[in-house]
């Protein structure tokens, strides 16, 4: 049997009353008979592992009593003058019945999912998640991420950071609507543990609250047949459709058309999203007056605050989309089937401290064989770009004047079709 160590002379790194052995396993095995009567034994487990950050009252009722528990427990022992990133990395496992795992770390690491626009906005491919009040998702892997902040800084890091990611997996039989329940279990979870480490780290802030909701962003085509022989869309769901903080987009530019936007739900002040579009939503070909050539046809914009802002910058450096990987490049030739679209950065000072943001205007070609651009289009993309910022920027319903951003600097543009 191995159990864990109390060494209080160590304290981890978020100041909890158990010592996790550095890149090691405990395995915690409850001895009972075959057949059940582990429900208690898995229950005193759960309250204590992790340090006692899980959220034991919602727990308790789904562990399971057929098998024992095992918990898997990451961390740093830090002695005087060391440093770590980790905060908790935490398994409770029951073979064959289920799951609890939590992470979190400092953000001052790659964040473990994606902050790119088009992994954000509503409507995405994929089956997707968020809840009000919360920055963060949950994705088609069952996963929750959340960003929470420690206004007064977290302890112990590498360099001054106020915030982190929390990730929280609950693969437990969670009452309700299967996969929502289970994705609103794993914020909840999340949100707990963020909430547990701010509270002991003594950092300041005002707690998140535990999120009581959950909102579908994912976009459905719905067929007239129930067998869906029939692939035409009768209606296309679409969350964040006419959000006030995104209505302005594509509207206040002056580009032509009769604009619809659409935005994340998250109510978030360290991140916000936005698309527009002039074209039908359930079918472009159906837009009447189809717009003329080399018209703005979809715009979107984005923001990132703090940290976060630096995660989004390192993802979009990593494909060739950031402000500075393309800094001094200018090209006219648009390859065959590349998109029509320019990005532009910007920077301000927002309610979360330093800001990130990027637009983006794609215009439509008719065509997708190789062409090139006057110089005439290439500098009226430029000014759509630059207009469609200044209109996002200082939009009186727009995110950006919501967090009182300020002091804003152009980065840069971004060529979509190199």
């Amino acid at each position: 049997m191995v159990l864990s160590s109390w060494r209080p002379s160590k304290p981890l790194l978020i100041g909890l009353p158990l010592v996790l052995f550095v890149g090691g396993m405990v395995g915690l095995f409850l001895a009972q008979g075959p057949g059940g009567g582990h429900t208690a034994a898995n229950r005193a487990q759960l309250k204590s592992a992790c340090g006692g950050l899980l959220p034991y009252d919602e727990l308790r009722s789904l562990v399971p009593d057929e098998v024992e528990g095992q918990v898997s427990q990451y961390g740093t022992v830090l002695e005087p003058g060391e440093e770590s990133r980790s905060l908790v990395n935490c398994a409770v496992m029951w073979p064959g019945h289920g799951s609890v795992r939590v992470r979190a770390a400092a953000l001052v690491s790659p964040m473990p999912m994606s902050v790119k626009v088009e992994d954000i906005v509503a409507g995405a491919e994929e089956e997707s998640y968020e809840v009000p009040g919360v920055t963060g998702r949950a994705g088609e892997d069952g996963q929750a991420w959340i960003v929470a902040e420690c206004a007064g800084g977290l302890d112990r890091q590498v360099r001054e950071v106020s915030q982190m990611y929390v990730t929280a997996d609950v693969d437990l039989p969670v009452p309700g609507k299967e996969k929502q329940g289970r994705d609103l279990m794993g914020f909840r979870t999340a949100v707990h543990v963020a909430n547990g480490i701010t509270g002991r780290q003594k950092c300041g802030g005002s707690p998140l609250a535990e999120p009581t909701r959950i909102i579908d962003t994912y976009e459905a085509d719905v067929t007239a047949d129930p067998d869906g022989s029939n692939i035409r869309t009768v209606r296309v769901d679409e969350p964040g459709l006419n959000a006030k903080k995104c209505r302005g987009l594509g509207k206040r530019t002056g580009f032509p058309g009769n604009w619809t936007a659409v935005g994340d739900l998250q109510n978030s002040r360290l991140l916000n999203v936005c698309t527009a579009t002039s074209l039908d939503r359930k079918d472009w070909t159906e837009t009447d007056p189809m717009p003329h050539e080399d018209a703005v046809t979809d715009v979107s914009a984005a923001s990132w605050a703090g940290e976060l802002g630096r995660s989004a910058v390192e993802q979009y450096d990593y494909t060739g989309d950031s402000y500075g990987f393309q800094e001094g490049r200018r090209t006219k030739g648009i390859s065959e089937g590349a998109p029509t679209e320019l990005a532009l950065w910007a920077r301000s000072t927002c309610a979360a401290g330093s800001t990130y943001h990027r637009v983006t205007v794609t215009m439509k070609t008719g065509s997708l064989d190789e062409r090139t651009l006057t110089e005439t289009q290439r500098t009226t993309y430029s000014h759509n770009a630059r207009e469609l910022m200044d209109a996002y920027l200082t939009d009186p319903d727009g995110w950006p004047r919501q967090q009182r951003c300020h002091d804003s600097e152009l980065l840069g543009e971004v060529e979509g079709w190199q």
